[in-house]
């Protein structure tokens, strides 16, 4: 099921790139839709039979990184549907693809899970998904900054011809913003719920970076409210909402692997 559905799946990838390739610039249609919708239904069929397996769930770098593409391609295409994403899709679906690939080919490392309960396997992957997504925010707002700092030099070729407007780029931030915001409100909570110690010596590190950057998120989506905040602010606090999580995730596996162990 996992071979059939990741081939599939990267077939139709490359042929909805290929397909908006040449329909660059103009609005979405039926003939570039379609074979995007079906891919992203193949990968993830793929991506969930990858990562549940008979032996326990399989959380690899390779399998982890299938699901992040997944998610990153059915969030710009749904976005799409409302605004002019779709040029972004030109270079998310080889990405998709190749990270199929990669768990077919390259033979990693398998971790499995076995015994957790299901509210345990339910705290770990909202906070792979909260940090998926607040990846793809972190992303989206350095293009943010690249596109602002180049149109303000009247860099009018390039990246900024091809990108959607910069009003557009900044409200797909923060509904990338909201979404990681709630992944990881529900990640925090069911850890809190049913991690037996959430505070324990190997945990407390990354707990306190994610409520840290939880906090950080918090006050962003406050300061837009109240205050309007945008551009340049919006952009700092999103970068350092995601560099506590990434101090949270990474810096916990690091201290684990090297230093205490």
């Amino acid at each position: 099921m996992n071979l059939y559905s990741s081939i599939a799946a990267i077939t139709l990838y490359l042929v909805a790139a290929g397909i908006q390739y040449r329909l660059i610039n103009t609005p979405i249609s039926y003939r570039s839709l379609a074979p995007g919708l079906l891919a992203t239904a193949c990968h993830a069929l793929a991506a969930f039979t990858a990562i549940s397996t008979p032996a326990g769930m399989d959380l690899g770098v390779i399998q982890v990184l299938s699901l992040i593409t997944w998610l990153i391609c059915v969030i710009t295409l749904s976005a799409s549907l409302r605004r002019p994403l779709h040029n972004l899709l030109i270079a998310l679906y080889p990405l998709a693809a190749i990270s199929l690939a990669a768990e077919l080919l390259i033979p990693g490392k398998q971790q499995f899970l076995q015994h957790q309960s299901p509210g345990v396997l339910s705290h770990i992957l909202l906070s792979i998904l909260a940090y998926s997504m607040l990846t793809i925010a972190a992303v989206q707002a350095i293009v943010l900054a690249l596109q602002n700092r180049m149109l303000r030099d009247h860099q009018l070729k390039g990246l900024p011809s091809i990108l959607p407007p910069l009003q557009t780029m900044e409200a797909m931030l923060f509904e990338l913003i909201w979404a990681g915001f709630a992944l990881l409100s529900l990640a925090i909570t069911t850890g809190a719920v049913y991690v037996d110690d959430i505070l324990a010596q190997h945990l407390l590190h990354k707990t306190v970076f994610s409520v840290l950057s939880w906090v950080l998120l918090a006050i962003l989506l406050c300061g837009r409210a109240t205050l309007g905040w945008r551009g340049n602010i919006a952009i700092r606090w999103t970068l350092w909402a995601f560099a506590c999580l990434l101090l949270g995730y990474l810096g916990t596996k690091i201290a684990l692997s090297l230093i205490i162990h």
